[in-house]
């Protein structure tokens, strides 16, 4: 195997057993549903117009749709991108600051940045990256910092969180629904990419104030 698709292939060992489960997890909610449903419909010719029904069904279809995704976006991202070869030389500068723009960040990295990556791939990475850090922190309350250390690129953004109950194991988690409502895969597809290239996402905590940091190697690291 070429050394850099060994770099997928540890990322897909390293989490798969996670995904499994977080695929369980929608599957099981819509099974549950899917009973519920079936004993209220059993029902039907005693009454009628019970909206339990179709509030059932509505979940049922949301953990179906959710688990598509987790299949989709996993099994996607923990392979090469078809017919792109080896990742070249990519200068993460300007990817930066785009992603950054898209989520109403300013930021800027002032000198060529250079990592070995497919563009696509690490475009797509910084997308999700500030798409799912700017929900989890509250609004104009986020700090983003560019650090370099050990031939690694340390891309860290910090802030106070919005959720009373925030819970910091559960935001890189497939199987993750977003201060509003919402299932949100970003941080965990974020954390895969950088993973399939030998980087990583974690994040700290302390108090209220979370601290995201986004690494990759430089150059042929």
């Amino acid at each position: 195997m070429e050394p850099w698709l060994e770099k997928f292939a540890r990322a897909n060992f390293l989490r798969s057993a996670d995904t499994a489960h977080d695929l369980k997890t929608p599957l099981n909610v819509a099974v549950l549903n899917l009973e519920l449903l079936r004993m209220r419909v059993a029902k039907l010719a005693e009454s009628s117009g019970d909206e339990k029904i179709a509030n059932y069904a509505a979940a049922i279809e949301t953990e179906l749709r959710r688990m598509a995704r987790i299949f989709d976006v996993f099994f996607l991202l923990s392979t090469p991108p078809k017919g792109e070869g080896e990742p070249p030389l990519v200068d993460v500068a300007p990817l930066c600051a785009e992603a950054a723009s898209a989520a109403d960040k300013e930021f800027q990295i002032s000198t060529p940045t250079f990592v070995r990556a497919h563009e696509s791939r690490i475009r797509q990475a910084l997308k999700m990256f500030f798409e799912g850090a700017t929900k989890i922190f509250k609004a104009d309350d986020c700090t983003i910092v560019i650090e370099r250390s050990n031939e690694r690129l340390h891309l860290l953004m910090s802030g106070r969180v919005a959720e009373s109950d925030f819970e910091l194991t559960k935001i890189f988690k497939f199987y993750y629904t977003d201060p509003a409502g919402n299932p949100d895969l970003s941080l965990a597809a974020a954390r895969l990419i950088a993973e399939t290239y030998g980087g990583e996402l974690n994040a700290t905590q302390e108090h209220d104030k979370v601290t995201l940091r986004f690494s990759l190697p430089l150059g042929d690291q």
